[in-house]
């Protein structure tokens, strides 16, 4: 992503010098980045407007840190499918907590209200459909790395989705709608985004993409 591009992998630099002195190995440090995701879940489940900052502040070091542990692996010459397969999976988990909590401070800032029950379907409907995405992204790339696609053009669109759309970029997002206080439109964008791409995802790998076993 733009982001991680620019920002991320700058400051990260940082990060995994201290990393490879106190020699930590990249599994470490991708722990490390869930530990800090999920503490910036908690602050957003806290529904105030500090804790809503210090919460996309800490989400925001979390993207910094889980740059780390790749950079570490590469450096050390300790890459594995494990630590690929970890780093994905914990990436999920901090998004579907992060929607999670920013939902349920939503609901606390909105309850006894006739509509407190929406920030919490939009909340589902952003948890189930990043589970869902992550489900298809791991299809994709079983298909990729198996040469599975049928044509070039599928083949295109994948590497699109993949490459463009499944990115980190969103904690700077979540970051500016921190400041103005309006998590709440954070997480409509993040539910219809997250069910969006999920659909995206099914139409990219349906049986007529793939080659036939």
């Amino acid at each position: 992503g733009f982001v991680d591009r620019f920002f991320n992998r700058k400051v990260s630099r940082w990060f995994t010098r201290i990393f490879l002195a106190a020699g930590f190995s990249p599994n470490v440090i991708t722990i490390l980045a869930t530990l800090v995701g999920l503490a910036a879940a908690t602050c957003f489940g806290l529904g105030t407007y500090s804790a809503g900052i210090m919460a996309a502040l800490l989400f925001q070091l979390a993207a910094v840190i889980d740059c780390c542990d790749g950079e570490v692996a590469r450096l050390t010459f300790t890459e594995s499918p494990f630590g690929a397969w970890l780093d994905i999976t914990m990436d999920n988990v901090v998004h579907m907590a992060i929607f999670a909590g920013i939902a349920t401070g939503s609901y606390l800032r909105m309850a006894g209200t006739d509509y407190a029950w929406v920030p919490l379907a939009l909340g589902a409907a952003a948890v189930l459909g990043n589970g869902l995405s992550f489900w298809l992204v791991t299809r994709a790339q079983k298909i990729k790395s198996s040469n599975g696609w049928k044509t070039p053009v599928q083949a295109a669109w994948s590497d699109f989705m993949l490459k463009n759309v499944a990115s980190r970029d969103f904690s700077v997002v979540v970051l500016i709608f921190a400041v103005i206080g309006k998590l709440d439109w954070f997480l409509a964008l993040a539910a219809t985004g997250s069910v969006v791409f999920s659909l995206l995802m099914l139409w990219v790998i349906r049986p007529s993409a793939r080659t036939r076993a």
